[in-house]
């Protein structure tokens, strides 16, 4: 999905995409990895969405009910380093699904505004484990108006970064 000229792009599905982890990297105290098992073990919170809207607004899906983690949960568990007053200003997130589609949140995104409450690492939808299509992680920014563009499917990693 990545590096490819305008109007190429191709969308990439199936069993071999999905990740059995979570990777929590970069500038954080201790580096994490968050298994699929251990996660479906953890307390789970439960969001609901209106539709699935692209970023053009064209809807994808309708109503649909997720349940998960939040992300916000799971960083913390690796401690975001910030050694410095600034530093919320110039942290953000690189969040990566395994097919090449990634998304940022800056940190004021996730930790200070009603936004981050809504950043989710699904497990289910509509009460049922993800399917084929999204992998065993995707990442749903519930709040978003368009919730289609920071949807990753197959998330892989969560990388905390400074510019």
């Amino acid at each position: 999905m990545i590096n490819l000229p305008p109007g190429t792009r191709r969308k990439l599905y199936g069993a071999e995409y999905s990740s059995d982890r979570l990777r929590v990297f970069g500038f954080v105290e201790r580096a994490r990895e968050f298994t699929v098992d251990e996660l479906w073990r953890r307390p789970r919170q439960e969001r609901r969405i209106e539709g699935l809207l692209c970023g053009s607004g064209k809807v994808k899906s309708g109503p649909q009910r997720l349940s998960g983690i939040l992300l916000r949960e799971l960083i913390d568990e690796a401690g975001v380093r910030l050694e410095e007053h600034e530093l919320p200003n110039r942290t953000w997130l690189r969040v990566s699904g395994r097919d090449g589609y990634a998304t940022m949140f800056s940190w004021h995104e996730i930790w200070n505004s009603p936004l981050g409450d809504g950043v989710i690492v699904a497990l289910e939808k509509d009460g049922r484990p993800l399917g084929e299509s999204e992998g065993r992680l995707c990442l749903v920014s519930t709040l978003d108006l368009r919730t289609g563009p920071r949807r990753i499917r197959y998330l892989d990693s969560a990388e905390v970064c400074r510019f």
